[in-house]
């Protein structure tokens, strides 16, 4: 069978799927000829015909998401002694994308896929390379994103596909992370592979109810990354015209407190320095701005009352 009719079957049989109960090993592995890291979890994940979902890893930590078919769910359970979690509600209907199914920009992410509908859309070459563990191995490229991002999949995926029920028993890939604002690329290689699967059969109602821990707190605001005195993010856009990246940080110089930003806006990068100096009777601030742009550099000086 050739590449591409093997994707397109793959894709059909996912469509029509009625309900999928499968149990996982999501492997990452980083680092390089003098250190490396692996980390390794196993995972369960839940589907039903009505779009509805479920995602937990089989421990005790780790990141728990529930789509009900009105919200998703999504808490995350903290490591350490203290223990703890935190979560937040987003409602369907204001999400673009739905977590673990297939993207043909982002074949691989940091959420690992499990619903392969679109499995053949923006392909650039597929071949099927061997036959092994009673699947068949198949190597595909796809066009790069349409928008630059924070995340790369470098060279192709590999997938291993059941041909009795076309569906995906592994899959492999390395994808890179670029951090918002910054040019190198960091690279891992993940790996899912399905230890379990069931097919149609009826789930019971309780799988798709999430009950958040008694010390989970609601959690809000915007998703990014943060620490270290530090944000970062990336916002996506329709038409790349309302495309945004910002890495911001800050420190302390003496009793001076440095706030520094930096955005990309519709191709142009503008870097914000403000410099807050407070009256030692804590009376006024002084703000000291500059604003360098991609042909020149403008500053100003502001003095408020504070108390």
């Amino acid at each position: 069978m050739d590449a591409a009719t093997l994707l397109r079957e793959v894709s059909s049989a996912y469509r029509e799927l009625k309900s999928l109960a499968i149990e996982a090993v999501v492997i990452t592995e980083s680092g390089d000829e003098d250190f490396r890291r692996r980390e390794e979890q196993r995972v369960r994940f839940f589907y039903d015909g009505a779009g509805r979902m479920r995602y937990e890893p089989c421990g005790k930590t780790g990141t728990v998401e529930v789509n009900d078919g009105e919200q998703l769910h999504t808490c995350f359970r903290l490591h350490g002694p203290g223990g703890g979690a935190q979560y937040y509600r987003t409602p369907i209907e204001e999400m673009r994308w739905l977590p673990h199914r297939f993207r043909p920009e982002f074949p691989l992410s940091n959420q690992p896929v499990f619903l392969f509908a679109g499995i053949e859309e923006r392909v650039t070459e597929a071949e099927v390379l061997r036959e092994e563990d009673g699947c068949y191995v198949v190597s595909v490229r796809y066009e790069p994103a349409p928008h630059p991002s924070v995340m790369i999949t470098g060279g192709p995926v590999l997938y291993w596909v059941n041909p009795e029920t076309w569906m995906v028993m592994r899959q492999q890939g390395d994808i890179g992370h670029r951090f918002p604002m910054w040019d190198e690329v960091r690279w891992s290689r993940h790996t899912v592979m399905v230890r379990t699967m069931r097919r149609n059969e009826a789930l019971p109602e309780e799988t798709f109810r999430f009950t958040p821990p008694a010390e989970a707190v609601l959690a809000g605001g915007r998703s990014g990354t943060g620490g270290g005195g530090g944000t970062a993010f990336v916002e996506g856009g329709p038409d790349g015209q309302r495309r945004l990246e910002h890495r911001g940080w800050h420190e302390w110089d003496g009793e001076t407190l440095v706030d520094h930003s930096r955005w990309k806006v519709r191709g142009v990068t503008l870097n914000f320095e403000r410099r807050m100096t407070f009256a030692a009777d804590g009376r006024e601030v002084r703000v000291e701005e500059r604003i360098r742009g991609p042909l020149e550099e403008v500053k100003g000086e502001f003095r408020l009352g504070a108390g």
